[in-house]
Parts: structure tokens; C-alpha cells; sequence
């Protein structure tokens, strides 16, 4: 990169406020300050490697291709001293494909050679039964100028063969079906409604959708309404109403923009799944100073297109997780996603106890949701609302979350446990405080999925 602004560590190191923030990636120097509130991860994530070099953190978390692209646009210059090129190319980062393998992924459709013999069994079927059909027609005494008393022996074998042949072939197929209908999954059936234990054998994942890892595809806003003084909930129509959109839990989608000149391109989880064919939604805080949320998707009018791909993200969910939370803002999409998931399929027996701290009840995001999910299914979900400033019709949690709402709320930190942190740092920073002293592992700088304290 030509002309390009040398700095030193010294003078990255001074920039370690919310305000004013750089880092370092592969030798290259980024001035994410304006970038904290749009950051997936939440501004903690990028406040705790401020000033410094945070090249391992940044790919041990494994960032995606828009996650590259966005960098662009916070580069400030080349770190003093640094080689002209490594592995990484270090005066450009590369834009790698999804990390999608053709053998091992779960997008898949029927084999060609299975579906093309299921298609010449059907037109046997129709064949041989209009061929009946003619047959039948032909001895009644009401068409009886149709010839049907030639043939004798031979042809009454072939009848009783092709009618055997079409009754088994029929039976086949339709056990087919039935058996098809055996192994759907939670998510072929309507939101909110949880099938029965033998029909949830599938794995939710095993399902293709309108989704393409590879290519931003547009959908119209069908729907636009705000939930509080900066989320709004947005409702994208699927080109059909039996479209589902194909997003395996615990992975995202990627919208893309230009604003101001400029290509711009976040990541965010839906709060649909393929439960609701048709739509995708996302319930999403705007900020002023967002890039993406303050000067796009809230000026954002009905009927307007906007590109979307996906699957995107390593992280997939996976059954069997006791998990604990607090907090919600920046993973409330994943949270409720996950949430759902968990409690809609028969054999997750994962228990999920959040605790959900607001400002008041108007800041409560989806609660109706939330409540209405702890009240079908309890064993799966308790969710404690924690308000800083009630009103005084309010009789749940006041105050902030604590280390005792932690012991009498959590579960015991067992090797199948795992606590969800996230925003805002004073709240992480006590949260870590007080899960230590409770036995939960000290949490990493930068967390990794199989930590039992996970920090966003």
C-alpha cells in the first residue's frame, strides 16, 4: 500500500479510551472508535485489547470475510518497523471465502440419482393407472362398443402384473412419505409450537434455504416497527410464503450498504427461524453514530431492498448446554434465537437461566416473547427482569445484577456449565468478579467457545 502512515506501538498505545481507540492487526493500525456500538461482538471485546496488538485475538475468534472488508475502511497506517509482507499480507488483509466444506456442510439437496428414479416410478404409477383405468372403462356395459373380449391368457397376466406393480410401487411411496414425515424436525412446524419426542429426530441444520454463503441477495422491507426509543424490529419478505430462510442456530446473516461513498457490511442473528416460512426478522438497536444502523437501517422505509447473505460464523449450537446469561443487548438476537431453539425441540434438555437487566420496562426487548417462552416451558427457561430504575408498580428484581442474584439464579459451575456474558464493561467486570468467587474458571482476555465463562 502506497504512502501509507507509519506509527509506532508508543503512540497506538495512547489511544485506549471508548472514545479514542486503536489497535493493531498484522502490523497494520485501525482506529475503531467510531466502530464500537456496530461491533457484533460489543464494544468490550474491542476495549479490552485497546492500544495493543490484538492479531491473535482478532483470528482466534475467526472473523469473517465482511468482518476484512469492514477493517478497511479504520485503517490509519503500518505499525513502525514492520516487515513489508507475512503470511497474512500484512499492507492488505485477505477476503477468504466462507469456511464452508462441499462434504461437510449442512446445506444439502437429494441425490440426483435417487430423485430421478423416484420420478420414473411416479410416471409408472400414473401410466398404469390410466392403462387400468382404459381397461376398466372398456368391459362396462356402457362403452361396451369398445373390443375387450381379445387377448385372453396373456393379456390378463400382464393386467394382474402392471396392477400389482402399481399397488406396491404406490405403497412404497407412500411410506416414503410417512417415514419423511417421521424424521422432520422441530422447525417444520409453526413457531412456538413443540411436536411431539418421536418426531424430532432430524438435526435442525439439515435444512437448504434461501440463504447463499457466497452472494448478497436483496429482500424488501415488508415491516418496520420500533420497540423502544432506539430498537426496531424489521420484517424482510422471502421471495415466497413457503420460503424458509435456512440458518443453522448459533450462526448469522451479513447485510451490506454504501454510505457515504463508502461499502459497509454488518453482521447480525434474525429472530426468526424456519419455523416462519415467508420472513426474516431482526430486532436491532440503532445508534446515532452507527454507521450502519444510525445512517441506514433506521432511515430504512417499507418496500425498500436490502442485500443479505449468510450462513456466516463458525459457532453453530449444539444440545446440552447449561447455560447461564446476563445482559443481552449485543447478543439479543443470538440469545432469543437460541432460546427458541432450545425450547422447541423436545430432546434439548438444556436449562437456561437469564437475568436481564434494563433501565425500566420500556427497554425490555420481545419480553412478551421472552415471559411467554418461560411460561410454557419451564423446565428449559427462567428469566429474571432486573430494572435500575422501576416504576412503582414494578414487584421484580430492582437495582443491578449481583453476585447473589448469581448464586441463587445460576447453576452450579459444573463442567457442562457455561455463563454468557456481555455489555455494558462495569456489568462484565463485576460479573467476572463475582462468578470467580462463586468457582466458576477466570475468564480469558479474549474468550474461545469452550470456555466456561464466555464473554461477547
Amino acid at each position: 500500500m502506497a504512502d501509507i502512515k507509519t506509527i509506532s506501538k508508543d503512540e497506538v498505545a495512547k489511544h485506549r479510551q471508548k472514545d479514542d481507540l486503536w489497535l493493531v492487526i498484522h502490523h497494520n493500525g485501525y482506529d475503531v472508535s467510531k466502530y464500537l456500538e456496530d461491533h457484533p461482538g460489543g464494544a468490550y471485546a474491542l476495549l479490552e485489547v485497546a492500544g495493543q496488538d490484538s492479531t491473535a485475538a482478532f483470528e482466534d475468534v475467526g472473523h469473517s470475510a465482511d468482518a476484512r472488508e469492514t477493517m478497511e475502511s479504520f485503517l490509519i497506517g503500518k505499525l513502525e518497523g514492520a516487515p513489508e509482507e507475512d503470511d497474512y499480507q500484512a499492507s492488505k488483509l485477505p477476503i477468504p471465502k466462507p469456511n464452508i466444506k462441499p462434504g461437510d456442510n449442512d446445506f444439502h439437496s437429494e441425490s440426483p440419482v435417487l430423485a430421478i428414479g423416484r420420478t420414473i416410478l411416479k410416471v409408472a404409477v400414473a401410466g398404469v393407472t390410466v392403462y387400468l383405468a382404459y381397461e376398466a372403462s372398456a368391459r362396462s356395459p356402457v362403452v361396451s362398443w369398445i373390443a375387450h373380449h381379445e387377448g385372453g391368457f396373456w393379456k390378463g397376466a400382464l393386467l394382474s402384473t402392471m396392477a400389482t406393480l402399481s399397488v406396491v410401487t404406490g405403497a412404497g411411496l407412500y411410506f416414503e412419505q410417512a417415514m419423511n414425515a417421521q424424521s422432520r424436525t422441530p422447525y417444520s412446524y409453526p413457531a412456538h409450537f413443540k411436536p411431539s419426542i418421536h418426531i424430532a429426530k432430524k438435526p435442525i441444520t439439515k435444512v437448504k434455504g434461501w440463504l447463499k454463503p457466497e452472494e448478497y441477495q436483496k429482500l424488501p422491507l415488508a415491516q418496520k416497527d420500533k420497540l423502544s426509543s432506539n430498537a426496531f424490529r424489521f420484517v424482510f419478505k422471502l421471495p415466497n410464503d413457503d420460503t424458509i430462510l435456512g440458518l443453522p442456530i448459533g450462526q448469522h446473516i451479513g447485510i451490506r450498504a454504501d454510505i457515504e461513498g463508502k461499502t459497509v457490511s454488518r453482521s447480525y442473528t434474525p429472530v426468526s427461524n424456519n419455523s416462519d416460512p415467508g420472513i426474516l426478522k431482526l430486532v436491532i438497536k440503532c445508534y446515532l453514530d452507527g454507521l450502519l444502523t444510525g445512517k441506514y437501517l433506521q432511515n430504512l422505509q417499507v418496500g425498500d431492498l436490502v442485500e443479505i447473505r449468510g450462513p456466516k460464523g463458525a459457532m453453530r449450537y449444539r444440545k446440552g448446554m447449561v447455560a447461564g446469561g446476563t445482559g443481552i443487548t449485543p447478543m439479543f438476537q443470538a440469545s432469543h434465537l437460541l432460546i427458541r431453539a432450545i425450547c422447541e425441540d423436545p430432546t434439548d434438555t438444556t436449562h437456561v437461566s437469564l437475568l436481564y437487566g434494563n433501565n425500566s420496562e420500556a427497554d425490555i426487548l420481545l419480553r412478551q416473547e421472552l415471559d411467554e417462552f418461560q411460561r410454557r416451558y419451564p423446565e428449559n427457561l427462567n428469566v429474571t427482569h432486573v430494572l435500575s430504575h422501576p416504576s412503582e408498580s414494578w414487584n421484580g428484581a430492582k437495582g443491578f445484577v449481583s453476585k447473589d442474584m448469581l448464586e441463587e439464579k445460576f447453576p452450579q459451575p459444573k463442567k457442562e456449565s457455561k455463563a454468557l456474558l456481555c455489555e455494558p464493561p462495569k456489568l462484565v467486570d463485576a460479573m467476572k468478579k463475582s462468578l470467580i468467587d462463586l468457582g466458576w474458571n477466570e475468564p480469558r482476555a479474549v474468550s474461545y467457545l469452550p470456555d466456561q465463562v464466555f464473554c461477547f
